[in-house]
């Protein structure tokens, strides 16, 4: 009997110790928690990803206005060419571009690239055929003289083939030069032409080699072009 009067207290006193753990447990919960310092004013305080995101869009619109300046003043001018191809009149947008080595622009007609062959010596190529092109070579007038380079272009011509010379008619869209003349060698069986024509403008002696065949036919399209090479 005295043992289950011993048991009963000793069950008492366990329960008692129990519960004032846990309660002591809660409070060292409640205590830490009160002692933690709060995040929100700090993360009120921090802007956002979000906001930042907002001020670079709210600049962007000044980047947009600059580009947009420099590509107004960029602008490439554009002029009306007329040609005739396989008997065909033509009529095509024609876009101002300039010699990466030589002191020239000239109006380029789509369909052809220009491009550097050598220091002095651009190309303008057509897209459809390599071999259809026009070579270009300018001399500033002081340092050369129109007839020295016209003697250069007729020794050239004369060692390709038998040389007739273009008709006036031909050359008549070159305007305002101070002198012309031109030079052509038919290949009949290859259906090919080589074209010379040296003259002088704006202080520039150019002198341009043509190669064309029958099956594009660009030669008026190329000479038209090079009526428009004028100094930079």
């Amino acid at each position: 009997m005295q043992k289950k009067l011993f048991s009963v207290p000793a069950l008492l006193l366990t329960a008692v110790l129990v519960v004032g753990c846990n309660t002591s447990d809660k409070t060292e919960d409640s205590d830490a928690q009160k002692n933690e310092p709060s995040n929100t004013s700090t993360e009120q305080q921090q802007p956002s990803s979000k906001d930042n995101n907002v001020d670079d869009a709210q600049e962007t619109p000044k980047s947009n206005e600059t580009n947009k300046d420099n590509t107004d003043t960029e602008t490439k001018k554009e002029q009306e060419v007329k040609y005739v191809q396989k008997g065909v009149d033509k009529t095509e947008k024609a876009t101002e571009s300039k010699s990466a080595d030589q002191e020239y622009k000239v109006q380029q007609l789509p369909g052809f690239t220009l491009s550097q062959e050598e220091p002095g010596k651009d190309m303008l190529v057509s897209n459809d055929n390599a071999e259809v092109f026009m070579r270009i070579e300018t001399i500033d007038a002081s340092q050369s003289s129109y007839d020295k380079v016209k003697t250069s272009m007729q020794d050239y011509m004369n060692a390709v083939g038998d040389t007739s010379s273009l008709s006036s008619e031909e050359l008549a869209a070159f305007k305002d030069v101070k002198n012309i003349e031109g030079y052509v060698v038919h290949f009949v069986e290859d259906k090919e032409k080589v074209i010379g024509v040296v003259f002088e403008k704006d202080g520039l002696i150019t002198k341009l080699t043509i190669h064309d065949n029958d099956e594009l036919d660009l030669t008026d399209a190329m000479l038209k072009m090079a009526a428009t090479i004028s100094k930079k």
